[in-house]
């Protein structure tokens, strides 16, 4: 584990022709070679590729990479396709790809990165013990995400694809706080004599317990995240049960199918039936869903990846019964919003409002984790 505190490489949105940046202090625009431009302060710019390099609009013309560095505590806003205008802390990195747009790259100190999660993962309003309990482990896995992609061009997305990561925006003093008092704090467990990072996983709220991670994501399951953690403390979430049932058309799931990356859901005809092929022990939940074409043949899918297929937001969870009704299927007596590994927010955010500290929140949720500083 890294002894002084590690910097995160983070893709910001995705893939554009042309990005605008801007920064309200000095600023250094560095090539492979050093410094490019320098200046007092940035209007706004725009930036495309160029070839095998970047066009820092009317500023520079550079070979490959560049890096716009602000000096002091300067913020660099960004305005990109899609999305609102953004401040974040550290330095932009502006890499050229094959298919001819920039990708932006956000570098900089994990206690920023870590203060613009917690903002966005959890309501910054919550509790301080609850936020701190999430700031270990959004730490925690952006660690393992980090030693795990040393060789690719940025450690995490800033979307749920990893976490949510809202830069300054997403900053407030309580998650600065809840940042800053547990510096350092990562969770682990032994394996093999040996002290690891645990893959902290956490989702919004459970539904009454949570999971094994074997059962979402399949592989072997840390101690920590063998699941069965009776939960009711998520009850304030509107999700604890869901209002109502979520009713899918077999020609949408058909599409989504024939969209997917996975050859074989694209290999299946209109979908006939959908069942769920088995649960997971006392909660119910699905672990695997059968998909049934009108020619007969089946296919099993994790039920994790096919709510992500039709659509998570949909699908709020992966506990639901369903009903066929003809050309539909319904989702009915739902619960739980999220894959249901590890910490629970909903449950972390009565449990601190109940006088409980962080680490006996994330004890609770990841039992027999240890937690130490990574640096």
């Amino acid at each position: 584990m890294p002894k002084e505190m590690p910097l995160v490489r983070v893709k910001i949105g995705d893939d554009a022709r042309t990005i605008s940046v801007a920064v309200g202090g000095p600023w250094r625009l560095v090539g492979a070679d050093g410094d490019i431009a320098t200046g007092r302060t940035l209007d706004r710019t725009d930036v495309q590729a160029s070839g095998g390099g970047i066009a820092f609009g009317g500023v520079a013309t550079a070979d490959g990479p560049v890096e716009l560095h602000p000096a002091g505590n300067a913020a660099v806003y960004i305005s990109m396709p899609g999305r609102k205008r953004c401040g974040y802390r550290g330095f932009l990195r502006f890499l050229p790809t094959r298919g001819g747009e920039v990708r932006v790259v956000n570098v900089l100190p994990m206690k920023s990165y870590l203060a613009g999660v917690v903002g966005r993962e959890m309501f910054a309003s919550w509790h301080v013990e609850a936020l701190k309990a999430q700031a270990v482990a959004a730490r925690t896995y952006v660690l393992g995400r980090r030693n795990a992609r040393a060789r690719y061009d940025f450690d995490v997305y800033d979307t749920p694809m990893s976490q949510v990561y809202g830069g300054l925006d997403a900053e407030t003093d309580k998650t600065r706080q809840a940042v800053r008092e547990t510096a350092g704090i990562v969770a682990t467990y032994e394996s093999d004599g040996r002290s690891v990072l645990l893959p902290a996983y956490y989702h919004s709220t459970c539904g009454g317990d949570t999971v094994a991670s074997g059962m979402v994501f399949g592989g072997a399951t840390p101690p920590p995240l063998a699941g069965g953690t009776r939960c009711t403390y998520c009850r304030q979430s509107s999700r604890y049960r869901w209002k109502g049932e979520v009713v899918l058309s077999k020609a949408e799931i058909t599409e989504a199918m024939h969209k997917s990356s996975v050859p074989a859901l694209r290999t299946l005809g209109p979908v006939a039936r959908v069942e769920v092929a088995s649960r997971a022990g006392e909660s119910g939940r699905a672990v695997r869903i059968r998909l049934v074409d009108a020619a007969g043949r089946s296919l099993l899918v994790r039920a994790s990846d096919w709510r992500m297929l039709v659509g998570s937001m949909k699908v709020p969870s992966t506990w639901f019964w369903i009903e066929d009704r003809g050309d539909t299927v319904a989702l009915v007596n739902g619960r739980g919003f999220g894959h249901g590994l590890g910490l629970c927010q909903y449950g972390a955010q009565f449990l601190a409002s109940h006088g409980q500290k962080a680490e006996q929140i994330l004890r609770y949720y990841y039992p027999g984790v240890v937690l130490e500083r990574a640096y």
